[in-house]
């Protein structure tokens, strides 16, 4: 029995080694290009960099990486790109911001169809909220959030994920606020906080622990709420160990109103913040990529899980430790979308357009 067994052996080392010698062969001597969907500076455009950095050590071949920036649209034009331009030559690598939000609620300016491009992985981050110090009447913690009178919340676009986010848990809460969005990009959000153009925004934990907190929060300038965690299908939050010393929305909710949140409000933002939270950056290719690429990006993504001065350098940019998404995690976590309700899907559509 030691003779099929050892042939076995040597034939799977041989193939595996073939099969690197094949990937290592398409890409030596070439150059990928990762477009990032938002302009510099940003969360997307500073987490892509970092991967960039590291990802490049993965790949056979040794391919230089370099980073591009296409913003516009709130993320659809460099979307509607990587499907209607980019070649399918595994040159051209997508790390955007996933514009799922535009997805569901088949926005006619996205004219491609995510499901076509081949997802090498994700990942998600909670998001943080915080107020001024001097939003309304005054503002030292969470409980005095409903008692301040109207503020001023600042986000991005109508339709952006964040946006609707942020507008379904105030509503829930019952807070008295004014919605003042298009600014975006984080930096904008960010310079109309530090000018008092609006007291209230939320962002990811990436721009919170890079920016917000060391312009806004420990100058003493502005206080965290909450942030959104998961909830699971009994709507109970998912909390985060990184993350102890905050409360969740859901936590304060019940706090504030003296019972967890429910109804279609709820129901909406679980539905939008679930697939956020799990996969705020999506990792693609456009359709037609060849398998060489495919299958030596794949490995490279994979090695990111276990490369320890990646891990390092993300939990100094972010304070967390990252969670990926595989290829076929980040693909469900994008069919996930097609199974919302459609009285959910209808309420968040009509509903992005209210002011």
């Amino acid at each position: 029995m030691r003779f099929p067994i050892l042939t076995l052996a040597i034939t799977i080392i041989f193939l595996a080694n073939f099969t690197s010698a094949v990937q290592a062969q398409f890409y030596e001597g070439k150059q990928i290009t990762v477009i990032v969907n938002y302009g510099a500076g940003g969360s997307t455009d500073v987490m892509a960099r970092l991967v960039a950095k590291h990802l490049e050590k993965h790949i056979p071949g040794s391919p230089e990486v370099v980073v591009t920036n296409m913003a516009g649209a709130g993320g659809l034009v460099a979307t509607n790109y990587m499907g209607e331009v980019a070649k399918a030559d595994g040159l051209t690598l997508a790390f955007f911001g996933t514009p799922f939000m535009q997805y569901a609620l088949q926005d006619p300016a996205l004219t491609v169809d995510l499901s076509n491009f081949v997802w090498l992985g994700g990942f998600g981050q909670p998001q943080l909220c915080f107020i001024r110090k001097d939003a309304g009447t005054g503002v030292e913690s969470v409980d005095d959030l409903l008692q301040i009178g109207e503020f001023k919340l600042g986000g991005y676009r109508a339709t952006s994920s964040t946006d609707i986010r942020m507008r379904l848990g105030l509503d829930l809460l019952g807070a008295s606020y004014k919605h003042v969005t298009g600014y975006r990009s984080s930096a904008k959000v960010l310079a109309a906080l530090l000018q008092n153009e609006v007291s209230y925004s939320c962002i990811s934990m990436t721009l919170y622990r890079k920016s917000f907190e060391p312009n806004l929060v420990e100058p003493g300038l502005a206080t965290v709420l909450f942030y959104y965690s998961l909830i699971d299908a009994e709507g109970n939050p998912v909390r985060n160990p990184l993350l102890e010393d905050i409360p969740t929305f859901v936590d304060v909710h019940e706090r504030l109103k003296g019972e967890r949140p429910s109804g279609m409000l709820f129901d909406a933002l679980s539905a939008i913040n679930n697939i956020a939270v799990t996969m705020l950056r999506g990792v693609f290719l456009p359709e037609g990529t060849p398998n060489e690429a495919v299958e030596a990006l794949a490995t490279a993504w994979s090695a990111l899980a276990e490369d320890e001065e990646f891990i390092s350098d993300y939990r100094s940019l972010a304070g967390a430790t990252p969670s990926l998404l595989n290829g076929a995690e980040a693909k469900e976590r994008l069919d996930s979308i097609g199974n919302i309700d459609p009285e959910i899907v209808a309420f968040i559509k009509e509903y992005a357009i209210q002011e």
